[in-house]
């Protein structure tokens, strides 16, 4: 498994790009409430920075948030100490019986876990449908084909108080694989200390998900946002609902 989100991105990736998980909760316990779900547990798959497992557990409900990032644990325990949290791969976890699963900022994506393949992420959404009970909720978002714009390389960057991040991103088509050659900058004391990470993802087809998500027996809705927040081209959202019988 990769070192992946070490201490300086974590820490960006906490104080710069946040909405998306913000934004994520606050779906979900709309979602858990008109479903008549006022309390249980919430299990946050690549929980991050404890965001997600915060705004649930101030709801009222239990949290649980696994992520293979030391790091952005560490920062999630400090913000949500009252969430259970644990740090390994989603693919080998043992999940509990819970109300809903979250999986944000394309969790199943990510090659962190070199065994991420089709039949593995399959085998993971099997296993949150058995664990959730009845009219349980899976809410998450995936990186599709086209999720880099044209064709080439697309370079970014963001700039914040005491940091700056410089994003390169190249899609291969043929194998439906993104790379981010991710470098960072952050402020200790006078100077700014630089590091560099590289992510791969596999890109997954929103057409397979949804066959292999009604075929477990989930009802499920695509959604393009959440909340105020819309997404990207090549970025879609599932709002999975388990079936009460």
């Amino acid at each position: 498994m990769a070192d992946a989100y070490r201490k300086d991105l974590a820490y960006i990736h906490d104080v710069g790009f946040g909405d998306l998980a913000k934004n994520a909760a606050l779906v979900l316990r709309a979602a858990l409430q008109q479903s008549g779900i006022d309390n249980g547990l919430v299990v946050d798959l690549c929980c991050g920075t404890g965001l997600l497992a915060q705004e649930l557990t101030t709801a009222g409900y239990e949290a649980l948030g696994i992520d293979i990032s030391g790091a952005m644990l560490d920062i999630a325990r400090e913000r949500v100490p009252s969430a259970r949290f644990r740090q390994e791969s989603i693919l080998k976890a043992e999940l509990p019986l819970c109300v809903a699963v979250a999986a944000i900022g394309e969790c199943f994506n990510y090659l962190f876990d070199e065994n991420n393949a089709e039949p593995e992420l399959y085998k993971l959404l099997r296993l949150i449908h058995e664990v959730l009970e009845p009219g349980g909720l899976l809410v998450f978002d995936v990186a599709e084909p086209g999720r880099v714009p044209g064709s080439g390389r697309q370079r970014t960057h963001t700039v914040g108080e005491d940091w700056a991040v410089l994003v390169t991103a190249e899609e291969n088509q043929t194998n439906r694989l993104l790379t981010r050659q991710i470098t960072t900058f952050r402020k200790v004391g006078e100077l700014y200390r630089r590091e560099q990470e590289i992510h791969q993802l596999r890109l997954l087809a929103r057409s397979v998900l949804l066959d292999q998500l009604h075929g477990l027996g989930f009802e499920v809705q695509i959604v393009d946002g959440y909340g105020q927040l819309r997404f990207p081209p090549g970025y879609a959202g599932f709002l999975a609902r388990k079936r009460r019988t």
